[in-house]
């Protein structure tokens, strides 16, 4: 069964709809999982799955906001490692940083990415099939969830963010700012996106743990390099780097995907990346590991991502994290 989506999200849809047994049992018919899975497991219901599960939801119920309100039930917990590891960030900017770089480990309906602005910080959402009522859906769960979940991380109410949906306003639009309060709610607009003022990424978080956030960020990475070796080609490419960060190259990473240099560029434009954007993806995250790390210096970090000089290394670092390889160690 192919990753699409933790069942643990399923798992919420009967919370909100509060099923008995008989009730469970129509929610899984014909999704390719059964009452006990649905229940207990902590694996994944493929693409197909979940449109038919989502279908007999609206067998079950003809409530409107139904996705909203299962959305707002995710709370950081209930995103697994990836939660905890938002949880457990120095600030909600760092959280946002992970909700983007692990997002993969938990769905591969949608993929999140961050954007900073001098003025706002944004999470926006690409999906990976067409719109249509099941991903409709599956878009007001994700924002639903994305706005509980920074709520709880800041620890008090959103005030001046915006709400973004690629649709027009659906007939219970009336419901939206009762789950979205105190944020402007935009529809038919070209992405979707949660956008929130710049400064807020810089309040730290009250539960911030570093030996936590380490050991959730491990079990982050454990679980996509699972996921790279069954993936796309952007999933095999970043398993390759990781296997020799710093010493691989375009042609290298071609060879042993036993296709030509320029295959590969064309393949990764396919998939919405460039193969450099994979390489300092590798590098940044080793550079962040390494100087967590006080027995290396900045000069042994720079050796070891394949940097000929520092000078060059702090330039990547900076372009990578807006900050200096010494101001990040302090940090």
């Amino acid at each position: 069964m192919n990753p699409d989506l933790a069942i643990t999200y399923c798992r919420m849809i009967t919370q909100t709809l509060g099923l008995d047994y008989a009730g469970l049992e129509t929610l899984v018919q014909g999704t390719g999982i059964d009452v006990e899975t649905l229940l207990h497991s902590d694996g994944f219901i493929d693409w197909p799955g979940i449109c038919q599960l989502i279908a007999n939801v609206h067998q079950i119920t003809d409530q409107p906001d139904i996705a909203l309100q299962t959305g707002l039930r995710a709370l950081p917990a209930m995103h697994g490692p990836m939660g905890v590891a938002a949880m457990a960030s120095p600030t909600l900017r760092d959280a946002m940083h992970l909700f983007a770089r692990y997002n993969n480990t938990r769905t591969r309906i949608f993929n999140t990415v961050m954007e900073e602005t001098p003025t706002h910080i944004t999470l926006r959402l690409k999906f990976a099939y067409p719109k249509d009522s099941v991903i409709q859906f599956l878009t007001e769960s994700a924002m639903a969830s994305s706005y509980a979940c920074h709520v709880v991380l800041r620890g008090k109410p959103i005030d001046g963010g915006t709400v973004y949906f690629n649709y027009p306003p659906p007939p219970w639009a009336d419901c939206y700012p009762q789950v979205f309060r105190g944020t402007r709610i935009v529809f038919d607009a070209p992405d979707v996106a949660l956008s929130l003022p710049a400064s807020y990424g810089d309040e730290p978080l009250l539960s911030h743990d570093r030996d936590l956030l380490w050991v959730a960020i491990q079990q982050c990475e454990v679980r996509q390099e699972a996921l790279r070796k069954q993936g796309t080609i952007s999933d095999r490419v970043l398993s390759l780097l990781q296997q020799k960060p710093g010493k691989a190259s375009l042609d290298g990473i071609a060879d042993q995907l036993h296709m030509s240099p320029r295959t590969l560029i064309r393949k990764l434009k396919q998939e919405d990346t460039r193969f450099q954007q994979l390489l300092d993806q590798t590098l940044s995250r080793r550079a962040a590991q390494l100087l967590s790390l006080p027995h290396y210096t900045v000069a042994a970090v720079a050796e070891d991502l394949g940097y000929t000089d520092v000078a060059s290394f702090r330039r990547a670092f900076q372009r990578w994290f807006g900050t200096s390889p010494g101001r990040f160690r302090e940090e």
